[in-house]
């Protein structure tokens, strides 16, 4: 794990000033001290480069560790630096520390313009640079005994610069005040992720991981990392939106009455769900994954609760499934994801254009139809490694469909994904660029009305994002990123006035651009 302090280059040159110097003095500090590395390195006495291209990015060697509930790499056992404690018969427990502690301190810098036009049009920016605390968590990891094994995270503090960025309809076209001052987002959760395996369920009867049961709340098994754990300290756009967060003409927050990660399934989110997993490798040994020229698959199977974190509040409960194989460190995957309904009843209803005095909130019909949910695309990651040249690029499409996001039996079709260009400059140091994408297709309930309510939704996104970064080890534990991201978003459609809204639909246009800078270390 890992623990951020991020600085940005939009500040004053008095605070850059000020803020490179602590830099130096909190460096130098750590160079002295802060030789002790994250559980696992403690344990095998391994450093980072041995599971990671860079913290946050897993390569070859990371899957293998991680899909054998972290005891062994490419099918090698991996013999802990001090004996485990045996507490019973065939039962140990770890005689290292298991637990592993991250946090930093930072400075975020982002401008935002909205830009609105036709009769009515208007042009706000926006512009905020934050020192906040970036991160502070504590987690527990460790294989217990031959068979089990968990991952617990606990976090205390956190900031949500660059997660959850302001996007869709409302941004756009009718937040015509959003203030002056970004707000950047931060919350102080108690509890994220607490996974479990039982690895090689059939024992010696089947090849070593081959099948593998994981339960608890974590990540899906997407192509590249979508919790905070990746390399880029942007989120992949594809992972993070939904139909409501592009196309509602209202604050999502105001239309779901709350929190919407309490209400609408992201894949970005860690969602309660159980699983089997496995590398499968064709006959041959497991310890042949470490050859470039094996091919080995990897797959996972499983159902989610599709409601992040939280207890599901409905009937359904949600389908996923990816498969990816490799070989020349090359490889090819496909995921897909189907829910039967990602909403609650409570949601519908408190998104009614009919509920009491939510005509100012609302955008749904009231009914309690479902809404279907549907994503599913292939990845591939192409690599000149083999040719003796450290660039890799990786690359998701996603199509996506929702049935009913808004309860007049309309349903939303979006497609879009990424590519991500790496550079490994030197074992410590990495380039990457990446291009994300995301288009909608028209979208418009206004000439429908359900249960006395009319439609109020005329949308036609799309959206793009540039991020380039520097990620840089000065030592093992303490990680340098320098990280610059381009966003826009526009919504095209147009049409006569909304009676509801007062307006005609013209286009619009966000602009999100910013910088940062930040100091990773744990221990």
């Amino acid at each position: 794990m890992k623990l951020k302090l991020a600085v940005s280059a939009g500040s004053l040159a008095r605070t850059v000033a000020a803020y490179a110097v602590f830099t130096a003095t909190l460096l130098a500090l750590l160079t002295e001290s802060a030789w002790a590395v994250p559980s696992y390195t403690r344990r095998y006495g391994m450093e980072c480069s041995g599971c990671h291209t860079m913290w946050g990015a897993l390569n070859a060697a990371g899957v293998t560790f991680r899909l054998s509930g972290y005891r062994a790499i490419f099918g090698q056992n991996l013999t802990p630096i001090v004996e485990d404690t045996e507490v019973a018969k065939g039962v140990t427990i770890p005689s290292t520390l298991p637990l592993s502690f991250i946090t930093g301190v930072g400075i975020d810098s982002r401008t935002e313009k909205r830009q609105v036009t036709g009769a009515g049009g208007s042009n706000v920016t926006s512009k905020g640079t934050s020192l906040a605390l970036e991160d502070a968590s504590i987690f527990m990891t460790s294989p217990v005994g031959q068979h089990f094994s968990g991952f617990v995270e606990f976090p205390m503090y956190e900031t949500r610069a660059w997660e959850f960025t302001p996007t869709g309809n409302f941004e756009a076209r009718y937040n015509t005040n959003p203030g002056r001052q970004v707000k950047f987002n931060t919350e102080s959760p108690t509890f994220e992720v607490a996974k479990f395996w039982w690895n090689n369920l059939f024992g010696n009867s089947l090849p070593r991981d081959s099948v593998n049961l994981l339960a608890g709340i974590t990540h899906l098994p997407t192509a590249y990392a979508a919790g905070k754990v990746r390399l880029s300290v942007n989120q992949y756009l594809i992972y993070e939106r939904t139909a409501l967060s592009l196309i509602s003409p209202r604050r999502v927050n105001d239309v779901v009455g709350g929190d919407p990660n309490d209400f609408l399934f992201r894949l970005s989110e860690p969602q309660v769900m159980a699983e089997a997993n496995g590398m499968l490798t064709f006959g041959k040994p497991v310890s042949d994954t470490a050859k470039r020229e094996t091919f080995w698959a990897e797959y996972h199977l499983g159902m989610t609760n599709g409601r992040n974190n939280r207890a599901a509040d409905n009937a359904s409960k949600d389908l996923y499934g990816r498969w990816v194989m490799r070989y020349f460190n090359q490889s090819l995957g496909l995921f897909g994801f189907r829910s039967t309904d990602s909403y609650s009843d409570a949601l519908r209803n408190t998104g009614s254009l009919g509920a009491g005095n939510s005509s100012a909130t609302g955008i749904m019909s009231g009914s309690q139809n479902a809404n279907k949910v549907n994503r599913w695309g292939p990845d591939f990651t192409l690599s000149l490694a083999p040719a003796g040249i450290p660039v890799s690029l990786e690359n998701q499409f996603m199509y996506n469909r929702e049935s009913n996001p808004t309860g007049f039996g309309r349903e939303f079709k979006w497609r879009g994904g990424f590519n991500q260009l790496n550079w490994q400059v030197s074992k410590n140091t990495m380039l990457y660029g990446r291009y994300d994408w995301l288009k909608g297709g028209a979208f418009d309930d206004t000439g429908l009305t359900v249960n006395g309510n009319t439609g109020i939704t005329r949308s036609t996104p799309k959206e793009r994002d540039y991020v380039i970064g520097w990620q840089h080890l000065y030592e093992q534990n303490i990680k340098l990123i320098a990280e610059f991201r381009s966003h826009k978003f526009d919504d095209t459609a147009t049409g006569a006035l909304i009676p509801t809204l007062g307006v005609a639909t013209t286009p619009a246009r966000l602009t999100d651009n910013g910088f940062t800078f930040r100091v990773m270390f744990g221990f």
